[in-house]
């Protein structure tokens, strides 16, 4: 590799150690070389969040943005509602009023507890059915009950007769 005289710019030998044309002493005179040089990346701008009015336009389906947002998290419905259900069908299928009443009073109960804000209100509409499915089919079994009765004594009177 030739050294390059700084002084006249003329080629000498890599083992010179003065120029050829000029004397200039070259021994000390490191050949240059340009190296690129190092950009640095172009700063990354995180996106802004929306502002007020762009958040409340309206959506291709009617309506602000902001109403068609998912609704929070509502835990699952206690126990207490489905034993409800699974004791007035049991009353309703074989137990009668001995299970449809404990059925309706616990839908009752549970109605009562998610009034109150001690129930999650996914169980309403389980509750309800409960309580008015087992107050509607105690009363109908205690009627068919008394109308089983009095129709076995009536013909047993009318047997007599």
């Amino acid at each position: 590799m030739e050294k390059i005289c700084p002084q006249c710019q003329t080629p000498n030998p890599a083992d010179g150690s003065f120029c050829r044309s000029c004397a200039t002493p070259i021994a000390l005179v490191q050949p240059t070389y340009s190296q690129p040089q190092w950009q640095q990346p172009p700063p990354y701008h995180w996106p802004q969040p929306p502002s007020n009015q762009q958040w409340q336009q309206q959506t291709p389906f009617g309506g602000p943005l902001e109403t068609q947002m998912p609704r929070p998290f509502q835990p699952p419905p206690s126990n207490r509602p489905v034993i409800a259900i699974c004791l007035v069908i049991a009353g309703l299928v074989c137990c009668s009023v001995f299970t449809m009443v404990p059925g309706s009073i616990l839908g009752w109960l549970e109605m009562r507890a998610i009034k109150e804000g001690r129930a999650p209100e996914s169980g309403l509409a389980m509750a309800q059915i409960a309580f008015w499915g087992g107050m509607i089919m105690s009363v109908l079994s205690i009627a068919g009950f008394f109308f089983a009765l009095v129709t076995g004594i009536l013909s047993e009177i009318l047997k007599g007769i």
